[in-house]
């Protein structure tokens, strides 16, 4: 299968990670998103999702008192996604993160919410959702519900109706 979506783009300082740690992550963070999308996550929704590591030299990735960063960009259908599935994903991907840094037990508070461990506090997750309509494959426009197709979405009838729902609120709000 040709991948089509999502697209997962984690920016870091150099080194951040090593070659084991970003092979162990990729496939957490593919799954943390997902699973917003298709649950149980299928083969045809992993296959269809990619990740791409940018490592930034150091003296270009500056983070607060030297310390390190991620930025973890993820790419997504808006259609597939409400609040819940937005702080569900949220979670999902911090939990990967612990899954292959580990947890020393730290904690920061910081606004009034506690990051645990420490160096979540340091993990910057966006989820960049693609207005309906706009995501491009094979040179056309790809619409939530043909993605849901692909990776099996619609073989969950409650799943596929509220895809379907917000698809359809979705397209009624734009512009053009």
């Amino acid at each position: 299968m040709d991948q089509i979506m999502p697209l997962i783009r984690v920016t870091s300082p150099e080194n951040s990670f090593s070659a084991e740690q970003k092979a162990q992550l990729a496939p957490l963070l593919v799954d943390a998103v997902m699973v917003e999308e298709v649950s149980p996550v299928s083969k045809a929704a992993r296959d269809a999702t990619f990740i791409v590591y940018n490592d930034v030299p150091r003296h270009d990735a500056i983070g607060a008192n030297g310390q390190p960063f991620w930025l973890v960009e993820s790419f997504v259908d808006a259609g597939f996604f409400n609040q819940a599935r937005r702080d569900a994903a949220q979670a999902n991907v911090a939990k990967a993160f612990v899954t292959v840094l580990g947890d020393d037990g730290s904690s920061v508070e910081q606004g009034g919410m506690t990051a645990s461990p420490a160096y979540l506090a340091r993990l910057y997750s966006l989820l960049i959702e693609i207005p309906e309509g706009s995501w491009g494959f094979l040179g056309h426009a790809i619409s939530a519900p043909e993605i849901g197709k692909v990776i099996g979405t619609d073989k969950d009838p409650e799943r596929w109706s509220e895809l379907k729902v917000n698809t359809a609120k979705l397209s009624a709000n734009r512009p053009s």
